[in-house]
């Protein structure tokens, strides 16, 4: 019987990420205290908790933000590019925030992209309709080159006179 109350123990530490709600500042405080890369593998073993981090930080809060930035550094392929998509699909809601991470642990390549796999029609151009109009908001002179710059890369190719919706296996498509 003294046994129980030991592994119940041990299933609450290890699920201490999975407990809701998270706040932001309960994720800083345990990147501090246990160190991010203990956060990140926390999260990869967490899929769900780690997608609910990232819709937090889709919101373009600056809380959740500052989790991203926080969370960049220690991130492995998987986890930085769900970061990066996370943090681009929060450019429409809040440029400047967003902008402000470009050469602090974020890179303008990987931020001001179209943030998605396979959308749904539609999708992707109303991300970026809406985040051209939040680029082009921006009035904050040390942001402006960043923001027109970010446009540039966000703005998707318009399709050319022979482009075609309709695709064959033989465009490689199954």
């Amino acid at each position: 019987m003294k046994l129980l109350p030991l592994l119940l123990s041990f299933a609450f530490v290890g699920n201490a990420l999975t407990a809701t709600p998270q706040t932001p500042g309960e994720i800083e405080a345990r990147i501090h205290k246990e160190g991010g890369r203990a956060v990140i593998k926390d999260l990869e073993a967490n899929e769900s908790a780690f997608e609910e981090i990232l819709s937090h930080i889709d919101s373009g809060d600056g809380a959740w933000l500052k989790v991203a930035l926080l969370l960049k550094p220690f991130s492995d392929a998987g986890t930085a590019e769900g970061l990066d998509y996370a943090v681009a699909r929060a450019l429409p809601n809040a440029p400047v925030r967003v902008l402000s991470l470009i050469g602090h642990g974020f890179d303008l390549d990987y931020v001001c992209t179209s943030p998605f796999n396979e959308p749904e029609p539609g999708v992707a151009e109303s991300y970026e309709r809406k985040t051209l109009g939040a680029l082009a908001s921006v009035r904050e002179p040390h942001l402006k080159v960043l923001a027109a710059e970010c446009a540039k890369r966000v703005k998707l190719p318009s399709p050319g006179p022979n482009y075609s919706l309709k695709r064959t296996a033989a465009d490689g498509l199954r």
